[in-house]
């Protein structure tokens, strides 16, 4: 669930006992279930818990400009709360291809590897060739380098 930027603080309250409440049922879940990765997925995002203060579970975001989104959560399932979030908070999948995309041109252009633009050092102008691709001159081989009795 990789949140929007435009707010800071999300808060959630809820009873946890006791614990057959129907109406809490779906908001225990998904704080049992969704709160680390919420918490992993928006570093930036402050995610509070408000626990057995309110008779009814709500959840409450604090958007930038200082207003305020109420969503009430009672009775709803783990996952109609999650999709309820995600829709009205979440990212869409086409911005979050388009952020991944964005990641993979911002790469550094100096590493090379499997996940950067160049795979190997010698599609660096200026590099020696790989050694798969032509054969290496003595010198820079170790065994002459290292062995001079040879």
């Amino acid at each position: 669930l990789p949140a929007y930027v435009f707010f800071q603080i999300f808060a959630i309250g809820y009873k946890q006992f006791p614990r057959d409440d129907r109406r809490h049922k779906g908001v225990i879940d998904f704080v049992f279930w969704h709160w680390a990765q919420l918490q992993y997925n928006n570093p930036y995002v402050q995610l509070v818990r408000f626990t057995n203060i309110s008779v009814l579970p709500f959840g409450k975001a604090f958007l930038d400009d200082g207003r305020e989104v109420l969503f009430d959560l009672e009775g709803k399932s783990q996952q109609e709360i999650e999709e309820m979030f995600r829709t009205t908070l979440g990212k869409t999948k086409v911005s979050l291809r388009r952020e991944r995309l964005e990641k993979m041109l911002r790469t550094d252009q100096a590493l090379f590897g499997r996940k950067c633009k160049r795979e190997c050092i010698c599609e660096v102008q200026g590099q020696h060739p790989c050694t798969s691709l032509l054969y290496a001159p003595d010198y820079i081989k170790g065994k002459w380098r290292w062995n001079y009795n040879i």
